[in-house]
């Protein structure tokens, strides 16, 4: 995979923008939750998946990134 990409440091550069915009988009989320939750209690369903589309997407950059720096024996 790596040498499909050209331009390793920007591709790294826009995984790490993707993993904080997500994580941002979580903790707004959660602020809101906590502001009004009986709004959000109106949209648990779509909100749910959201949260753990967004929790998916940092866990799997988190996950590839530790996975790629343990040295192959």
């Amino acid at each position: 995979m790596n040498e499909l990409i050209p331009d390793k440091e920007t591709y790294q550069t826009n995984k790490r923008r993707m993993t904080w915009t997500a994580l941002v988009m979580m903790v707004i989320s959660t602020i809101a939750v906590i502001y009004d939750p009986e709004r959000m209690n109106q949209a648990s369903a779509i909100f749910m998946m959201m949260y753990g589309s967004l929790s998916a997407v940092v866990g799997a950059y988190f996950g590839f990134s530790a996975s790629s720096g343990v040295k192959k024996q």
